[in-house]
């Protein structure tokens, strides 16, 4: 049969830190303060633990705030730089940056128009 244990035998009554098992020497330890106690009398002890999400934000108080995904995809939101598209003419063009060669070389920067959507590179 097995025995119904109070949870505080898991912890240590000094450090309060979760006890470590050294079933070797018959002890469970406290990793932070040393303090052992004796396993003998724990052999027919079982733990049973259940939690979920919701316990554990209320438990911590945390709040956690969902979102719901929407059917358009988020798009980045990149710098802009007012200069001319090569393709359409038009003035305003996203970029990025990306290091693609070595270290002591300079960032690839990529372009895209905000109105037609052509696309370059040039390296810097």
């Amino acid at each position: 049969m097995e025995k119904q244990w109070d949870r505080e035998w898991m912890f240590s009554p000094i450090s309060g830190a979760l006890m470590e098992v050294d079933a070797a020497n018959g002890v469970l330890k406290c990793p932070l303060s040393g303090y052992q106690r004796q396993i003998s009398g724990l052999q027919d002890t079982s733990l049973h633990s259940q939690s979920d999400m919701q316990e554990y934000l209320n438990r911590n108080n945390f709040a956690l705030a969902i979102k719901k995904p929407s059917d358009e995809p988020e798009k980045a939101v990149r710098a802009t730089v007012d200069d001319d598209c090569p393709n359409c003419g038009n003035k305003g063009m996203e970029y990025y940056t990306m290091q693609l060669r070595s270290a002591d070389e300079g960032q690839t920067v990529f372009y895209e128009c905000r109105s037609c959507g052509h696309k370059f590179s040039q390296n810097n």
